[in-house]
């Protein structure tokens, strides 16, 4: 039984590690959809969204119908489903649905001023995707002293919504935010005190460009009791990992962040 389970799940996982299958899913959950209408989404090839389609319906992710000459496509979320009961905590799932509530509300807080509030532009020469992998996949080769308790030994970033971004010590560790919004290449957005104690702190990524230069658009709001002098280095520091750090690993592979020595 428990072979069929792994079977199953992996299945699945293989069907979602493409991102162009990804995206389909993503088109799939706004609406039922025609082959035509999903093919005109993306630059490959009709007969290439075809067999994404098929990988995704092997895995049971995806139903198709014929009605007349139009074959409709459906999400059947039920094997997602399945790998989050597997995977997920049910405490773990409570604060992560927690604060992804806390992240959508902190977005409408009108009422008072951001104690930190920081805007930064940043031109990198290089795809929006190879930045998004750099931003979500390798952010130890980006994010490190002195912007983490001292006894960090690694970061990890699970790249998918409610994914935790957590600081390993020798003998525990930190959490420092959750994921609240993701676009794959296109948008991050994380949420969580980020070491500014009983205060909520929202860090945004957007990334737009050419396969040549992305433009990223950062912002970071914290909300909260913050003093001045813990306001102004957080905002010299966000600076320093996303205008210098992350810049540099991208447009070089100089590795500036917590793991140096490791291959990107």
């Amino acid at each position: 039984m428990q072979a069929e389970v792994e079977s199953d799940s992996g299945v699945v996982w293989r069907a979602l590690a493409d991102p162009i299958r990804r995206q389909i899913l993503d088109l799939l959950r706004e609406r039922p959809r025609i082959t035509g209408d999903i093919a005109s989404h993306f630059t490959v090839s009709r007969i290439a969204v075809m067999r994404h389609l098929e990988v995704l319906s092997a895995a049971g992710l995806v139903t198709s119908r014929k009605r007349g000459r139009q074959r409709w496509h459906y999400l059947n979320a039920v094997p997602l489903q399945r790998i989050h009961e597997r995977w997920v905590d049910v405490h773990m799932e409570r604060w992560a649905s927690g604060l992804l509530r806390l992240g959508r509300r902190s977005r409408h807080v009108t009422a008072d001023r951001p104690a930190v509030d920081l805007a930064l532009d940043v031109s990198i020469a290089a795809a929006p995707s190879d930045v998004f992998a750099a931003l979500t996949r390798d952010v130890g080769g980006w994010w490190g002293p002195p912007f983490l308790h001292a006894q960090t030994t690694s970061l990890t970033l699970e790249p998918r919504l409610g994914g935790l971004l957590v600081e390993q010590w020798d003998d525990g560790g930190a959490l420092l935010a959750t994921v609240t919004s993701w676009a794959q290449d296109r948008h991050l957005e994380l949420t969580g005190p980020f070491h500014l104690g009983l205060a909520l702190a929202i860090a945004s990524f957007d990334l737009t460009g050419s396969q040549l230069t992305t433009e990223l658009r950062f912002s970071f709001r914290a909300f909260g009791a913050i003093e001045a002098e813990v306001a102004e280095p957080f905002v010299r520091g966000w600076r320093e990992l996303v205008g210098q750090r992350l810049k540099t690993l991208v447009e070089t592979g100089t590795r500036l962040g917590i793991a140096p020595d490791q291959p990107r």
